[in-house]
């Protein structure tokens, strides 16, 4: 008898003091909590007899999963007397949340009993959260130009790639190249600062006239691309072309400039001027360097040269 009663006190001592969690209770459609150590209710802020009160009625009471739709879940294991573990938010008796790791085991000898640890897990799933967001930022950045914020060559290659390959026959695209004019001697004259600032006119000009639809990108220095996936009207192609220009030259006195920026635009239509970024690029290019040879501050269309 008195080996019996020291056990239990040993037993109780244990579970007191151990740094996570454990809830025993039967499942079915009217659960009862045979167990509940200090770490479960504490954990969240809750007197015992509110956080059984709480499991009885239902662990979606409180905490962001349904109990008997896991149980469903994980069918198989729970015949197989396997543990399984679901991770989940909870609300705290304040008001305040944490992530709470539940690891199950359920024994089917006479009635099925849960043994249920609980662990906090709050500042590992934001670590995760803060580690994926940095993970984000750091492969946005380095698919796009530091200073415009726009795609960089490799990643405009890309994204045209995966465009084309996943059109349906029939559909038309449009590449356009976009070539500031006398950039080296704005540089020259002006100084880098003003340059910078044609560069971020440019960019700025080049979102807002083709929106979120299109694929904007810094080939390098002062050379511009947009690659729409889908083209209707080509005729509204040559009318936003316009409008890039045309806003360019507004940029005059904002820039600080006693000339007006222009630039020099080629389009190249798909798929009968290419089917690949390679050849969209190269028809387009021969399209610009057409007006860069004749004129300036204007467009060519590949089709047309």
């Amino acid at each position: 008898m008195e080996s019996s009663v020291l056990e239990e006190k040993v037993f109780h001592k244990v579970m007191k003091n151990i740094p996570f969690g454990l809830v025993v209770s039967s499942e079915g459609r009217e659960r009862r909590v045979y167990y509940v150590n200090p770490m479960a209710y504490r954990m969240l802020g809750y007197t015992r007899e509110e956080y059984i009160e709480k499991v009885q009625g239902g662990w979606s009471r409180f905490v962001d999963i349904d109990m008997r739709a896991v149980m469903r879940d994980y069918h198989r294991e729970i015949l197989a007397g396997e543990p399984f573990e679901v991770t989940a938010l909870a609300q705290m008796k304040n008001g305040n949340k944490k992530w709470l790791s539940f690891r199950v085991m359920v024994s089917m000898e006479l009635k099925p009993v849960s043994y249920i640890t609980i662990t906090d897990v709050t500042e590992k799933v934001e670590k995760n959260r803060r580690y994926a967001r940095e993970r984000e930022y750091l492969r946005d950045a380095a698919a796009r130009d530091s200073m415009t914020r726009l795609f960089n060559r490799g990643t405009m290659e890309e994204r045209i790639k995966e465009e084309i390959e996943s059109m349906e026959e029939g559909q038309y695209y449009a590449y356009i190249a976009i070539d500031l004019d006398n950039f080296k001697q704005i540089n020259d004259v002006y100084g880098h600062w003003v340059g910078d600032r044609v560069i971020l006119g440019i960019s700025n000009i080049l979102r807002e006239v083709y929106g979120n639809n299109a694929r904007i990108g810094r080939m390098g220095g002062d050379e511009f691309a947009v690659f729409l996936p889908d083209v209707k009207d080509r005729a509204r192609i040559q009318s936003q072309a316009d409008e890039v220009l045309r806003r360019l030259r507004g940029q005059k006195e904002m820039i600080g400039m006693a000339n007006e920026p222009t630039a020099s635009i080629g389009i190249a239509f798909g798929p009968e001027d290419g089917t690949s970024f390679r050849e969209l690029y190269h028809r387009a290019d021969e399209a610009l360097y057409q007006v860069k040879k004749e004129e300036k501050n204007s467009i060519a269309i590949y089709t047309m040269i």
